[in-house]
């Protein structure tokens, strides 16, 4: 799976979102899957960055869709044209933690029981990823109904 198909992961509307978390929990617990070697931490340290970039992706996508309202196939094309720049960073992150696309997207079917354990251990950590999850899922919803105009 490459950088791009990971990004299209990202959930559009409540059938969007479960049929992610079906491909996600898919990937983890395939036997023979990739498998991360890094820490819970480092996970959810790549996971809080991987959010942060989303939310700048998705500021940009909003700002993109406003200012092409009249038409939005320019705007489709315009944010089309930004995907290979938005894989390279998401690739980027991904590697810096030593890890693929893959890996990530899978380690949380394999460790869930050791990401829980850590949040709960570390509520600072926990609320920030809670945080930027309801930020990326208001933002897409804010996205979508931008789009449907």
């Amino acid at each position: 799976m490459s950088i791009g198909e990971v990004s299209m992961l990202r959930p559009r509307g409540v059938l969007g979102a479960a049929l992610a978390l079906l491909v996600a929990l898919a990937l983890g617990s395939r036997p023979g899957g990739a498998s991360a070697d890094i820490s819970v931490p480092s996970y959810c340290e790549v996971a809080i960055q991987n959010m942060q970039q989303e939310v700048s992706n998705l500021n940009e996508s909003i700002a993109l869709v406003n200012q092409h309202k009249a038409d939005l196939q320019t705007s489709a094309e315009v944010e089309q044209a930004k995907r290979p720049e938005r894989d390279r960073a998401k690739e980027a992150l991904f590697s810096s933690f030593g890890i693929t696309a893959e890996e990530y997207v899978a380690y949380m079917g394999k460790h869930k029981a050791e990401v829980d354990k850590y949040l709960t251990e570390n509520p600072a950590v926990k609320q920030q990823m809670d945080s930027l999850s309801a930020q990326v899922r208001s933002m897409l919803e804010q996205y979508e109904s931008q789009r449907a105009r």
